[in-house]
């Protein structure tokens, strides 16, 4: 429990910092009251003195305004970007009517909303007749598709020209029979009622799409799918595929479906489960709510240095989906079930709208279904599942719930952002939010965001795609997901045990391949200062009997000082002003056998003049290239990051993915000799960004962070390295396993609590596990305190030292010393912080062997290295509940320290846990606890240096794990 006296004083130091701030923004709006020939004039008299008088962004909009702009370097020339214009070549080719006047050139100058709705609404001027909203098709998907703010004017005007163009500008309804498809421009017709006859056969055209794809019913008139519905990748097989054979006509029923059954019943709701297994139910309709909704949203994001919030307004909704007919057909063991239909929802909007919801098996045991609409700007659909009251809900990524991993209750959005300071803590996140809105995240914040959950009833069900979606848990009997997609595409799994899930899920999500061996020899630890000081501390744990393969320096590329204080320099070149003799540091390092690891994002700074000379500035090469995202203008998009702006690489563009790639094979791999490196931040990309393939960033979002781990994949695949280098990053989706290497949780506090403290990194940790994490670690100790004079929050030793020993137990033991280095505790801060630290860095070492093996099962199966008791327990009630311990494979029960001892200096700690079935072994002692029958509760002595650690009683691996810590100078008993 926390005293009173850290919030207050919590709270007095954010009330002066955010009076500071206050003063700082007025100044700021007062240099932009001043009109542009003034104040331009205080800012290029500031530049001439080597000061910036106000953000390099607005430095350079007064500055243009006042015809001022000049380069003072290297007067380059800026690459020219074509705007797409449309010309009226005649009469009567382009209509226009009042939508209101949107106010103010620039993204920093909000304009009024104008709602979609409106628009669709409009009536053209002189023609007397409204205009027919399904020719504006385009025009609406690209207002209403996940828009931060309203439109350009230039936007809008292309918008309405574009929509116009779609019905010919002659100002008609547009008919009912055939309308233009958004995306091809081919004619679809609607499709017609047609009566369930069974026997009737309908032949199918052949052919196969993979990405983005358009697809006809089996008549070649149906509902039309522009969405994408593999998650930019490689096509989901039968989802994709019309070279299919026969289909026919069929009454309600049961069809198979490969290995599955599926039973529609008259009104269309959906059954399915194994052959062979009907008690074991996959996908079903609820029994109160319609199984699919279809609706037009438009998508309010606000974004605060990678932090989003999303509010959907819904403009028009159908929710009484009717069957009209079914449709099966393929060869025996690859059939394709179509179910088709209409809504009965009486609003104007449903009238003429189609659904199709298809299921195919892709794969053995994984059940894939396909939902579109007759027209695509319906960009929200719903799937709502049955589901049942007493299961317990797992996965959805990294999630970091403040009690229990359990997410049944919840709402979880799927969305990679900042994960937060405080998420909810009463004594911290409001100071935060105060300080920068929406800044301390939330208990569904997460770096890492993936679209699939797996229950205790061993039901599991995944999305492909990667649009912005929502999963809601908190009905007792039923699931629902909205995706914010014109097309959603997914797949339910079925397993017997929860570790076959996870190998069904991981199937498509990608495995993780394992660690370099070197990472096994020790710790990594951080050791971002003057190299001679490094070299001195490492010296020091080295005499301690520290086991240590690598030491990681973040501010290899080079320091800047900002407000905040001293911060990386965002330029990913060695920087020798910062760091002389950094070859010769690598170099006596790597005779000691450590290894050096460095740090990269995917954003770069304009280099400051106080941080010049570099050897290279890839902030103007990036510039030079066109590598950056731009906003609606075309410019690149700048972000401001904690004190100053980045451009952020467009991951889109193969120009700027090969010249980064060569940044890291050249800059850090070659010249800086990095072994390794944090590949950080890559959640993020503003919703209104726009990428070189033409796709907003609401498209992108979440598969930047995908893209991000994959560069450096192939960078490291393309030099040769690819087995000698460790990556770590921490944001990322449901195909980052495919690519990355290694997980990091992020930022948490440097504080025990469960909100953003060490419980937070334990819950993330173990829950990662459940969606394709196999691989993950934390800061040890966490990185971020909020101390001032010594008021606040820093980073305890014991803290320290019950997180080190909770790490070593972990795919890899890695030290930060924190934002704030000065005012926390270190693994050097003196002889017991040295000696504890070097105690279980050889704990670390001697579980190298072990972990080995368990890197073979991530590799081979998808399966977690730290995994909830649930996974090998699923028959254990009490199992499923228990959220603070985890198995380490499934051989070392280990039961981390999460609170302070509040009796020192005398702490005859014992921790009390639960033991699943079966003898365990007390890993200090010897002593055997468990009952071989049942699960037990027990209480153990825990001190300082010997937390609560089990293996199984005859487990193969007890030998050699007591060998090695014998012969790594630490006590253990024999194995009884």
């Amino acid at each position: 429990m926390i005293s009173a006296a850290p919030r207050i004083a919590v709270a007095l130091m954010f009330a002066v910092v955010s009076m500071l701030a206050a003063a700082l923004m007025l100044a700021a709006v007062a240099m932009l009251m001043i009109p542009p020939s003034m104040s331009s004039g205080f800012i290029s008299a500031g530049l001439d003195q080597g000061r910036y008088l106000c953000s390099v962004r607005t430095a350079r909009r007064i500055l243009a305004a006042a015809g001022e702009i000049k380069e003072r370097r290297a007067q380059r020339t800026h690459p020219t970007y074509a705007r797409p214009e449309l010309m009226a070549t005649g009469p009567r080719q382009v209509w226009s009517w009042d939508v209101g006047t949107p106010n103010g050139p620039h993204r920093t100058h909000p304009r009024p909303k104008i709602p979609t709705s409106k628009l669709l609404s409009a009536r053209v001027r002189g023609a007397g007749e409204p205009i027919d909203r399904h020719g504006l098709r385009w025009f609406h998907r690209q207002m209403s598709r996940s828009k931060v703010r309203t439109a350009h004017p230039l936007v809008v005007g292309l918008g309405l020209v574009g929509a116009l163009a779609l019905v010919g500008c002659e100002g008609g309804s547009g008919g009912g029979g055939e309308s233009a498809s958004a995306t091809t421009g081919e004619a679809t017709a609607s499709v017609a009622s047609t009566s369930a006859t069974t026997g009737d056969v309908i032949p199918t055209s052949g052919g196969a799409a993979t990405g983005t794809s358009t697809t006809t019913d089996e008549t070649g008139a149906g509902p039309t799918s522009t969405g994408e519905t593999t998650g930019g990748s490689e096509a989901s097989g039968c989802d994709q595929s019309e070279a299919l054979g026969e289909r026919h006509i069929v009454a309600p029923g049961s069809h198979a479906v490969g290995g599955f059954v599926v039973e529609v019943d008259a009104n269309g709701r959906v059954s399915a489960a194994p052959a062979g297994e009907p008690g074991h139910v996959v996908l079903a309709a609820p029994s109160s709510s319609p199984m699919i909704e279809a609706a037009q949203v438009t998508l309010h994001v606000e974004d605060s240095q990678g932090s989003f919030a999303v509010d959907a307004e819904v403009l028009a909704k159908c929710a009484q989906p009717t069957l009209e007919r079914i449709l099966h057909g393929g060869a025996a063991g690859d059939e394709v079930l179509v179910i088709e239909g209409a809504f009965a929802d009486t609003a104007p909007a449903c009238a003429d709208l189609r659904y199709r919801l298809r299921f195919c098996q892709p794969d053995p045991g994984q059940l894939s279904f396909h939902l579109d609409t007759s027209d695509p700007s319906f960009d929200r659909l719903t799937l709502q599942v049955a589901a049942a009251a007493d299961e317990r809900v797992f996965g959805m990524g990294e999630q970091f719930p403040h009690d229990t991993l359990n997410l049944k209750g919840r709402v979880i959005p799927v969305l990679s952002q900042e994960g937060g300071v405080g998420r909810g803590h009463g004594a911290i996140s409001p100071a935060v939010n105060a300080f920068s809105k929406g800044a301390a995240g939330s208990q569904a914040s997460t770096y890492y965001a993936a679209p699939h959950f797996l229950t205790s009833g061993l039901r599991s069900l995944f999305l492909e795609d990667e649009a912005y979606a929502e999963f809601d848990f908190s009905a007792p009997t039923v699931d629902r997901i909205d995706l914010y997609a014109p097309a959603m595409t997914g797949r339910a799994l079925h397993g017997d045990q929860p570790l076959e899930l996870i190998e069904r899920f991981t199937a498509f999500a990608g495995r993780m391949t394992g660690l370099p061996a070197w990472t096994g020899e020790g710790a990594i630890v951080a050791l971002a200062r003057p190299l001679d000081e490094s070299k001195a501390i490492l010296a020091d744990l080295l005499e301690h009997g520290a086991a240590i393969a690598g030491v990681w320096n973040q501010t290899w590329s080079g320091k800047s000082k900002t407000f905040i204080g001293e911060q990386v320099l965002w330029n990913w070149v060695q920087n020798p002003k910062d760091h002389p003799g950094w070859a010769d540091f690598v170099a006596d390092l790597d005779a000691q056998g450590v290894r050096v690891l460095c740090y990269v994002n995917p954003m770069l700074r304009d280099v400051p003049l106080e941080s010049e000379p570099v050897p290279r500035d890839l902030y103007d090469e990036a510039l030079a290239g066109g590598y950056f995202v731009r906003d609606a203008e075309g410019e690149p998009y700048l972000l401001t990051v904690t004190a100053f702006e980045v451009g952020l690489l467009d991951l889109a563009n193969d120009a700027a993915r090969e010249w980064m790639k060569a940044v890291i094979a050249d800059e850090m791999i070659a010249s800086a000799g990095c072994s390794g490196w944090m590949a950080d931040f890559a959640e993020a990309l503003p919703f209104d960004a726009v990428l070189s393939d033409g796709q907003d960033g609401a498209h992108w979002h979440n598969r930047y962070p995908v893209e991000w781990i994959r560069l450096n994949r192939e960078a490291i695949d393309e030099a040769g390295v690819g087995d000698e280098i460790l990556i770590f990053n921490r944001s990322g989706g449901t195909r980052s396993p495919r690519h990355a290497m290694l997980l990091w949780e992020g930022d948490q506090l440097t504080t025990w609590d469960k909100y953003d403290g060490l419980v937070s990194a334990l819950h993330g940790l173990i829950g990662g596990g459940f969606s394709g994490i196999a691989l993950n670690h934390s800061d040890t100790g966490g990185y971020t305190s909020l101390s001032w004079l010594g008021l606040g929050y820093d980073r305890e030793a014991e803290q320290l030292k019950r997180w080190t020993e909770m790490n070593a137990f972990t795919a890899l033991l890695r030290t930060h010393e924190g934002n704030q280095p000065g005012l926390n505790a270190q693994i050097y801060s003196d002889d017991a912080a040295m000696d504890h630290f070097a105690r279980f860095s050889r704990v670390y070492k001697a579980l190298a062997f072990y972990r080995a093996t368990l890197h073979a099962d991530a590799a081979a199966r998808g399966w977690p290295l730290v995994r909830h008791l649930w996974l090998h327990y699923p028959d254990d009630p009490t199992a499923a509940t228990i959220d603070d311990q985890f198995l380490l494979g499934s051989e070392i029960l280990v039961a981390p320290i999460k609170n302070k001892c509040f009796t020192w200096p005398l702490c005859p700690y014992d921790k009390e846990l639960y033991l699943p079935a079966g003898e365990w072994v007390h890993l200090w002692s010897g002593e055997v606890h468990g009952d071989a029958a049942k699960g037990v509760t027990i209480s153990v002595p825990a001190p300082i240096g010997e937390p609560a650690v089990f293996y199984r009683k005859g487990s193969p691996i007890a030998a050699t794990l007591v060998a090695n810590l014998i012969a790594l100078g630490i006590d253990a008993a024999d194995p009884p």
